[in-house]
């Protein structure tokens, strides 16, 4: 059984979730130029790939937020919250330490995804133990 107080705390985390891949992603629709200015100095050749990553993170903000409305019953997808933010994460890590992105896009991918893993993992974690799937 899952008590008010700790489902209401994992309401709050994926709303903030959602909240930080909305704030990381609508930038990249409504002032293309300047948001990428703040993570490189030198334009992606290709506009759409930025637009495909925006469009898919904020989609993930939506999951986040189809989440938080119901965690208990959301749960099945509790686990791709933190594997999509896992793979993101290694993918960007990769490139920075190979040096085909900046590393302030590095930073901020760890600000928008890497911080959020135990969080999601550990509240995967405390629900297996708690409900019935």
């Amino acid at each position: 059984m899952v008590n008010y107080r700790s489902l209401a705390r994992i309401r709050w985390l994926y709303r903030a979730a959602a909240a930080s891949n909305f704030a990381a992603t609508v930038p990249a629709f409504v002032a293309y130029e300047r948001y990428v200015r703040t993570f490189t100095t030198k334009a992606p050749r290709y506009r759409f790939l930025v637009y495909i990553w925006a469009g898919q993170a904020l989609l993930w903000g939506v999951s986040f937020l189809e989440i938080a409305r119901d965690p208990v019953a959301k749960y099945p997808l509790i686990k791709y919250s933190y594997l999509e933010k896992a793979v993101t994460s290694a993918c960007v890590l990769s490139a920075v330490s190979r040096g085909t992105v900046p590393r302030r896009f590095g930073v901020a991918i760890m600000a928008t995804d890497l911080v959020w893993i135990p969080a999601f993992a550990y509240v995967h974690a405390y629900l297996a133990g708690r409900i019935d799937e």
